[in-house]
């Protein structure tokens, strides 16, 4: 395959995993926080957090179970598989991989083009 076509697929994968918020905020948590593993119910507890507007200590009930559900059956995997993390299933934790920074990066991008964009449009009116 031509190295033009190995980068398309690749920045689409990429695009396509970041379409799900809750994985651009274990990419943001982890690479902020800069540890060696991260738990999944720590991961919930602070992503319900974030999508509730509250303290993590109050992250509780079907939101947390909601948020912890979503990241241990669907997300972590995902993400695993294109070696932005590794996901240790049984013990229920998450270390960062080769492909984090690459992530972060195009989260951090993507920030910036659409603030640039809303910025351009408010000032047509």
């Amino acid at each position: 395959m031509p190295e033009t076509n190995l980068q398309i697929y690749l920045l689409s994968d990429l695009y396509q995993i970041l379409s799900a918020p809750r994985r651009c905020y274990v990419i943001r948590l982890i690479v902020n926080d800069n540890q060696d593993k991260y738990t999944v119910r720590e991961l919930s507890k602070r992503i319900a957090a974030i999508e509730q507007g509250i303290p993590k200590e109050n992250a509780t009930g079907e939101s947390y179970r909601n948020v912890y559900n979503a990241l241990s059956q669907t997300h972590l995997q995902t993400m695993a598989d294109f070696d932005i993390i590794d996901y240790d299933q049984n013990r229920q934790l998450v270390r960062p991989k080769q492909r984090l920074r690459i992530a972060e990066l195009i989260i951090k991008c993507n920030h910036i083009i659409y603030f640039t964009l809303r910025e351009i449009i408010s000032n047509k009116d």
